[in-house]
């Protein structure tokens, strides 16, 4: 009988790999083993891929450029292999190349248009930064708008990609859709650039506002101690003044008490035959020139710092007594402004207490009176900041009228143009033909264009 032979077995990826690493060195074996797990993540093979991470030791292998297994599948799409090297193997998710390339980077492609919103919904789950950047600037949401891919883009603005980041060379995602022509990834950033302006400035706002509030609590407080301060100098001031005013009520009594004993000693009566005794005269001199001659100081005038007072118009008098005069200005009427200046403003000004400069970036820089940096200032232009603190010196357009201003006939719009050729005046005379007087009538019989028009003494 013939020998039958034995049909050959089926040959396996870890036969392949056992013959092929047993013909070569130890380092060779090591470079075709990592060559063969960068494949088998490329192509998706999911045993492969599994066989080859068995077989490495701890290590992750990359190429030249620093791409590994993980940049392989998220740059193919193979959401299974993405999920077995970061699941069972923990490999990095944010982990880049040489040039800065995240999986998220490599993940956004136009050839898979399939499997990208999948792997993205899956690396933001696992924690990817959603804004890192390549060594050019890049941002994920740049290269979804340069690849054209709405969906991507709606994804990633969504979990909070910033539609302001900027490249390198200061392009915004928004330039590249205008570079590349992609006009409805164009609309969707310019929207969502406005609605992220919105939301930060509205966010900005209410942190002035809470810094305004912690700003009048400090101005009240200083107020408080600058008022106990200036109190307790002027009673200081005050008992220097009343003892000087005693010493000097003092001095002068015995002054008025000397001139008083030396005009009676000059009244002395002389006997006949005597003189008049120049001792006396000498010590009511030497009492009169040795009192100390004391002068009050005066009390410097105290500043006192006064938050501004809004006053707001009065009402009406009711009384109807012809011979009372009003009570009220006739500036201020109830309901009706004449002026053309805006109502005083019931918000709290600061500029008694706050200085605001603007700083080298458009912002504001705030030092109270005390000399003290407020930190942290929002980030708000320098208007809008002198607009909050200052509500009395920098009014809102909206709440300042405009003036009133004569316009001439020539300037109102008409059907028909008024050129230099025609007879026109600012005065619209609306009377009848037969009063119009001699002049108006010659006027317009010497002006040419125009028909002559009969006299009025003329007409039947």
């Amino acid at each position: 009988m013939k020998r039958m032979e034995k049909a050959p077995s089926k040959v396996t990826w870890g036969d392949l790999y056992s013959r092929q690493s047993s013909l070569g060195e130890e380092s060779d074996q090591r470079a075709i083993g990592n060559y063969c797990e960068l494949f088998a993540a490329a192509v998706g093979n999911v045993e492969w891929l599994r066989f080859c991470r068995n077989r490495s030791i701890g290590e992750i292998p990359a190429d030249s450029k620093g791409f590994t297994a993980i940049h392989f599948a998220a740059q193919r799409g193979k959401l299974a292999c993405l999920q077995i090297l970061v699941d069972e193997y923990k490999f990095p998710v944010n982990q880049p190349t040489n040039n800065g390339q995240t999986p998220l980077h490599l993940v956004i492609h136009r050839d898979n248009k399939t499997m990208v919103l999948p792997c993205i919904h899956y690396l933001l789950r696992k924690k990817a930064t959603i804004n890192a950047q390549t060594q050019n600037g890049y941002t994920p949401l740049h290269i979804a708008a340069r690849e054209g891919l709405l969906s991507c883009l709606k994804v990633l603005v969504e979990n909070g990609a910033n539609v302001h980041a900027q490249d390198a060379m200061g392009c915004k995602p928004i330039d590249f859709c205008k570079i590349w022509n992609h006009r409805t990834c164009a609309r969707f950033l310019k929207d969502a650039m406005w609605k992220r302006d919105k939301k930060d400035f509205a966010h900005e706002m209410g942190n002035l506002k809470r810094l305004k509030d912690r700003l009048v609590v400090l101005e009240q407080h200083y107020l408080t101690e600058y008022h106990k301060e200036h109190k307790s100098l002027n009673e200081a001031n005050f008992k220097n003044w009343l003892h000087c005013k005693l010493l000097l009520a003092h001095n002068t009594k015995q002054e008025s008490d000397v001139l008083h004993s030396a005009t009676d000693l000059t009244k002395i009566p002389e006997s006949p035959g005597s003189q008049p005794s120049k001792k006396a005269f000498l010590e009511v001199n030497l009492r009169y020139l040795s009192q100390p001659t004391l002068q009050p100081v005066a009390a410097p005038a105290p500043f006192l710092c006064r938050p501004p007072v809004v006053r707001r118009p009065k009402v009406w008098d009711q009384n109807n007594n012809p011979a009372r005069c009003p009570i009220t200005q006739i500036s201020y009427p109830q309901g009706i402004r004449l002026g053309v200046q805006p109502d005083p403003t019931q918000e709290h000004d600061l500029s008694n207490f706050v200085k605001v400069s603007p700083d080298r970036h458009g912002g504001a820089r705030l030092h109270t009176v005390t000399g003290h940096l407020v930190v942290p200032v929002p980030q708000l232009p320098f208007e809008v900041v002198v607009r909050e603190l200052y509500p009395s010196q920098k009014p809102y357009r909206m709440k300042v009228p405009e003036g009133f201003y004569p316009n001439s006939i020539k300037d109102v719009p008409q059907k028909r143009r008024l050129g230099n050729n025609t007879f026109c005046t600012d005065t619209l005379a609306m009377n009848l033909r037969e009063t119009f007087d001699e002049t108006f009538l010659t006027a317009l019989r010497v002006h040419q264009g125009l028909p002559v028009l009969p006299s009025p003494k003329d007409s039947p």
